[in-house]
């Protein structure tokens, strides 16, 4: 694709003008060199990255940033860089840490906590092999903690049937919620443009879309156009999408730590990832947070209540039990559910769309993009814009032919 300067950008713009519908004196106001819809950790950040990049960016969302709808409007998500044999992610991680740590500074917001992961392992398998190796070769800060290490080190943990923890000291917990609204705010004090707003699925014939339709009323027209919408990519292009990601609900919880003991509360205790589970210590006075895995029922992010299920609470009551007995009896303060937006591969997809040049979509997050958010935002600005710097990612982030299977959509929902 030729680079596409702030000129080229202008000079695609079909219809000139966007209306705010504020009032009916209200002048026209130029168009946007690029629409991108979605403010969340994919959106959010690819048009920070436009906007910095020098083009003029109206940023479209629904709910607005950080959302409780949103698969980036919870409380906190991860950071690590242990992710087996792949590499690409690893070495994003570790890109995505330095700009979190430098816009933390830029933004005047404590967005990060380095907490530390304990990967916690009956035994060597394949994957924790490829992520030692992979630590190696990147020279990542990494520890093997035996058994009873483990039990010394941290004795709130009970490690019966772990023989040893891979700990990696610099991964850390991120303040997702205020995350997507700083962004937004500072793209809005750099000159962006955020417009709450539903947009419509597009629509038309030719190879370059001209404009984009607001549920309510209105259009907005631009030279090109992001669609970085998440779990609602499927809606908006369900032929093409519709069976390419799956979404499926995520059930966390927020427990209760003993009055007067601090032992749950960070620093005292790391991130960490048992067989079917994860959790974060208690960051914010947020309370213990513990998430079981392993369950796949499809959510509508705009229809489903967001309520918790009682068997997944029945779950993280008996793991509680096994793990961390001394919070067993400790209340429920609060429980959370969100969704993640999976693709066939559980690769990001970034891909312009293959009917109009001037479309491109950013999502496949995959329950591991919100970490990427700084790094993916800057690979989207840039392949939209002209200035691909890594060609060699095009075959990994392009949609793949093989889909889910139409069962995993339909049917009785069960756990």
């Amino acid at each position: 694709m030729a680079r596409l300067s702030r000129r080229s950008f202008l000079q695609t713009a079909a219809a000139g003008a966007v209306v705010v519908p504020l009032a009916r004196t209200q002048p026209a106001q130029p168009s946007p060199d690029v629409v991108v819809v979605g403010a969340g950790a994919f959106g959010g950040w690819t048009a920070l990255h436009l906007r910095e990049m020098g083009h003029a960016v109206t940023l479209v969302d629904a709910y607005g940033p950080g959302n409780g709808r949103a698969a980036s409007g919870g409380e906190t998500r991860q950071i690590r860089v242990g992710y087996g044999d792949q590499e690409l992610y690893s070495r994003w991680a570790i890109r995505a840490l330095g700009k979190w740590k430098a816009r933390e500074q830029e933004f005047g917001e404590r967005l990060l906590f380095r907490t530390g992961r304990l990967q916690l392992a009956s035994g060597w398998t394949e994957e924790l092999r490829a992520t030692a190796r992979v630590f190696e070769k990147l020279g990542v800060e990494s520890e093997v903690i035996p058994h009873d290490e483990l039990g010394k080190r941290y004795p709130q943990m009970r490690p019966e049937g772990i023989e040893f923890a891979l700990f990696e000291p610099g991964a850390g917990v991120l303040r997702a919620r205020l995350s997507m609204q700083v962004v937004a705010e500072w793209f809005g004090k750099k000159g962006g443009t955020l417009r709450i707003a539903r947009a419509e699925p597009p629509t038309g014939t030719g190879s370059t879309l001209d404009r984009i339709l607001l549920a309510r009323g209105g259009s907005l027209s631009a030279g090109a156009y992001v669609f970085a919408c998440g779990p609602w990519l499927p809606k908006v292009f369900p032929e093409l999408l519709g069976r390419k990601i799956f979404t499926p609900r995520r059930d966390t919880f927020f427990f209760g730590t003993p009055s007067g003991d601090d032992r749950f509360d960070y620093p005292n205790l790391p991130n960490f990832d048992d067989t079917g589970y994860y959790g974060f210590p208690n960051i914010d006075s947020r309370g213990f947070k513990l998430c079981p895995m392993g369950e796949r029922v499809a959510f509508d992010p705009d229809l489903d209540e967001r309520v918790h299920n009682a068997y997944l609470l029945t779950r993280a009551r008996a793991f509680l039990a096994r793990r961390f007995p001394d919070l067993e009896r400790q209340p429920l303060l609060e429980s959370r559910v969100c969704q993640t937006e999976m693709s066939v591969d559980e690769n990001f997809i970034v891909q312009k769309h293959p009917q109009w040049d001037n479309v491109w979509i950013a999502g496949g997050g995959s329950g591991h993009g919100f970490k990427h958010g700084p790094v993916v935002g800057e690979y989207v600005a840039r392949r939209a814009s002209g200035e691909d710097e890594e060609p060699e990612l095009e075959a990994i982030f392009r949609i793949k032919p093989e889909a889910f299977d139409e069962s995993i959509f339909s049917g009785e929902r069960r756990y």
